[in-house]
Order: structure tokens, then C-alpha cells, then sequence
């Protein structure tokens, strides 16, 4: 019977709970009174209020029942808006999929201070960039910070140094020939020359302005974007976009990540 209590509107879920507490079904549970209010469900919904009446329970505490389903709605709606699933690659029937480069296009056209990206593979990445390049040049305010990958080849025995001056010149030359520069940070433990003591950063996200932030299996590669099967939240809410960059500032801050330079 409690289907019918949530298949009432929220509008009608609010005079249910004034009447319950104030109004004619304060005085006793009675059809007439609830069916201006539940309309073709009021035999259900009847059925429901007196089950929760047979338990001991006053017409307040109903009401305070009734309340507390709304307040659930409602952040159930809310949290809806704020979080958002993003799935990219080939459609299947019934199911909404989303265009991962897309959804990181609209998070940088949005950004107005800063944006965040990590990620674990880059390749054949300049279209991926391209805008994110045009808005630095547009707003010279806008942070880019890149937190990377960097590793180590096998049999590589070059000195760290070296392996990061060869990555910067790639990024520089493939990824990024444009003459405002991000920030640029890596995970120096996957250099480590022990192979049983390398790690690596294999976090894929991007945030935008800490309020707004993509989660997402894909790399900074063309394919990643454009063509593979990825899987992502996307979190249109503050405080967790805000944890997220808080990490990333937190191993920058206390120089457990290390600077690339460009």
C-alpha cells in the first residue's frame, strides 16, 4: 500500500501532511477528507495511514511520516540533478549514452578559473586540447593544471631527469604546441628504477572550477574519446568536485607529486 503513498505528488504529499497535522484528518482518518487530497488513490492511501494509525501512531507522528517520504523525495531529486552517469560507445536500446568529449567540452566552456585534468595515457591528444589552449588564450586567469603519468619503459635505464625531459618535449610537440603553458605534475615513484617499487597514476578525472567534475575510465587519447567503450560519473555538486581537487592539491602542496617542466 505504501506504492500509493509515492504515487502522489509532492504538492499532494505536503497538504497530506498539514492536513495530517492541522487540518480535517487531524481530527480522524476518514476518506472523505482524503480525497481531495489523494484523489483516485485515496482507498490505498487510506489503507496505509490507518496500518501506520493501528501501530499507536498520532495523526502527527503520521504527518511527521509523511514528511520525512517528501524530504526524501526531494533530495532524491536533487541528488538526480547533481550526479549524472556518461556512457560512450555503441547505443543500445532504452538506455541514454552520453559523448564523453562532449561532456569534458562543456566542463571546460563552463570553467571561469580553473581546470583540473588527470589522467594515465596521452595520445594523438591535440583535438582533445584544442579548446581548452583557446580558452587559456581567451582568459589568461584560467588555471590548467595536468597531473600525469610518466613511466618508466622496461629495460629504460635512463635517469629520471632524462625520461621527464623526453616527456615534456612530446607533450609539447604532440599534445600541446601552444604558447600558453598549464601546469604540469607527475607521480615521480613511477620512475623508480626498483620495478617493485614503481606505482602509477592511473586516476582519470577532469574538474572544472571544484564545483563540477568528470570521473571516467577514458584516457587522453582520441580513441579513449571519441571511439572506445568508457564508463563515467559526472558530479554536478560542489562538495565532492571540491574533495576531489583538494587531493590533487594536497599532493601537489606537499610535493608528492613533482613538476614538469615545459
Amino acid at each position: 500500500m505504501s506504492a500509493a503513498i509515492h504515487r502522489l505528488s509532492t504538492a499532494n504529499l505536503h497538504a497530506l501532511a498539514a492536513s495530517l497535522r492541522s487540518g480535517p484528518l487531524s481530527l480522524g482518518l476518514s476518506r472523505h477528507s482524503l480525497i481531495q487530497i489523494a484523489g483516485p488513490q485515496t482507498d490505498d492511501v487510506l489503507t496505509y495511514l490507518q496500518r501506520l494509525a493501528d501501530t499507536g501512531m498520532s495523526t502527527a507522528q503520521v504527518a511527521f511520516v509523511i514528511e520525512a517520504i517528501t524530504e526524501a523525495r526531494s533530495a532524491s531529486a536533487v541528488l538526480g540533478q547533481a550526479i549524472d552517469i556518461i556512457l560512450s560507445g555503441p547505443e543500445v536500446s532504452g538506455i541514454a549514452i552520453s559523448d564523453t568529449i562532449a561532456t569534458v567540452r562543456t566542463l571546460v566552456a563552463e570553467a571561469t578559473h580553473e581546470v583540473i585534468l588527470v589522467g594515465y595515457a596521452v595520445h594523438n591528444a591535440k583535438p582533445i586540447f584544442e579548446l581548452l589552449a583557446s580558452r587559456m588564450a581567451a582568459q589568461k586567469t584560467l588555471s590548467v593544471i595536468f597531473c600525469l603519468d610518466i613511466s618508466r619503459r622496461r629495460g629504460d635505464t635512463s635517469l629520471e631527469s632524462e625520461i621527464v625531459r623526453r616527456f615534456a618535449r612530446d607533450f609539447r610537440d604532440k599534445h600541446w604546441p601552444w604558447p600558453d603553458l598549464p601546469k604540469l605534475y607527475y607521480d615521480p615513484r613511477s620512475l623508480s628504477e626498483n620495478p617493485l617499487q614503481r606505482s602509477s597514476l592511473h586516476a582519470k578525472c577532469v574538474i572544472a572550477d571544484r564545483t563540477r567534475a568528470l570521473i571516467t575510465s577514458a584516457n587522453f587519447t582520441e580513441a579513449a574519446w571519441l571511439r572506445n567503450i568508457e564508463l563515467g560519473v559526472l558530479l554536478r555538486y560542489e562538495p565532492l568536485a571540491a574533495r576531489l581537487a583538494a587531493y590533487i592539491d594536497g599532493l601537489i602542496v606537499t610535493q608528492f607529486f613533482s613538476t614538469v617542466a615545459l
